[in-house]
């Protein structure tokens, strides 16, 4: 028995050294991981390339919504621009309004103090016109210094604008309530009558802009307390204009002696008011 660890004679004859492939030898194969690392790299090929132009889209569009962005940006500024100078012209127009404004409260407040200065001699000639009206009480006062001074005990009527510039302030014309249902406490009992024709009078008389005014809120009305003195005087001297028209007077401007009290006023157009109703119901028959 040969010894253990080194191999016979016959054992070394009969060990065969394997073959290797030769380079031009079509038959020889690749190894299996050779295989699959050329299949992984060009998985990650076709991965990169796909994720490359995934990349450019995501690049594009970005470009696209910044383009889109800078035209609106430019859009946006154009719109401010044009904001800008309506905001501009705005501001002016109501400067040059607010200045029209005072000038014409200075115009209006220079007209009432020359017709008050040269409302004097406008007595004599309205009283040689011979128009009889309840103004004839002011002139009988004027003429007779005994009336006059009888009267100057009583409690004087009310005024037109003393009215108005009340119900007002005290925000009883807000809910747009008929200036005669409200209650005032310049008003007596006995002069109610008057004090419904006058008032009929001033709602027929006034204007859209000066109801409106009327009707605000006290807060309002006391931040405008100048415009609400104009506007009562306003629309007390057009009631005394108006009445003077339509009783046929040749001048209708208010007189000097001429006042907006509300009962002179309620009884003069509760005339005016029946003369129309007569002739209403005259038409009524004509056409009947």
């Amino acid at each position: 028995m040969p010894p253990v660890g080194r191999p016979s004679k016959k054992a070394k004859t009969d060990f065969v050294i394997p073959a290797l492939p030769t380079i031009g030898d079509s038959t020889a194969e690749p190894p299996t991981n050779d295989l699959t690392a050329l299949t992984t790299a060009q998985l990650y090929s076709l991965s990169s390339r796909r994720h490359r132009d995934e990349s450019r889209e995501c690049v594009r569009r970005a470009l696209e919504e910044r383009d889109r962005a800078y035209l609106a940006l430019e859009q946006s500024q154009r719109w401010l621009e044009r904001a800008n100078e309506n905001l501009e012209r705005m501001e002016e127009n109501a400067r040059e309004a607010h200045k029209e404004y005072l000038d014409a409260k200075m115009l209006l407040s220079r007209m009432r103090q020359s017709h008050v200065a040269a409302g004097g001699g406008d007595v004599v000639l309205n009283l040689g016109n011979g128009h009889s009206s309840d103004d004839d009480e002011g002139n009988d006062k004027v003429f007779n210094p005994m009336l006059r001074k009888s009267d100057e005990g009583k409690g004087k009527a009310a005024r037109i604008d003393e009215l108005i510039i009340q119900f007002a302030k005290s925000g009883d014309l807000c809910d747009g309530r008929k200036l005669f249902t409200v209650e005032s406490d310049l008003v007596p009992n006995k002069d109610h009558a008057q004090f419904v024709n006058a008032m009929k009078l001033v709602e027929e008389l006034w204007t859209e802009e000066e109801e409106l005014f009327l009707r605000s809120s006290p807060e309002e009305i006391q931040e405008s307390l100048e415009e609400l003195k104009i506007i009562a005087e306003t629309i007390s001297t057009r009631c005394l204009t108006k009445l003077n028209e339509w009783e046929g007077r040749p001048d209708p401007r208010p007189s000097g002696h001429q006042k907006p009290v509300f009962t002179s006023v309620g009884n003069r157009a509760k005339r005016i008011f029946s003369l129309r109703g007569k002739n209403n119901n005259d038409e009524c028959r004509d056409h009947g």
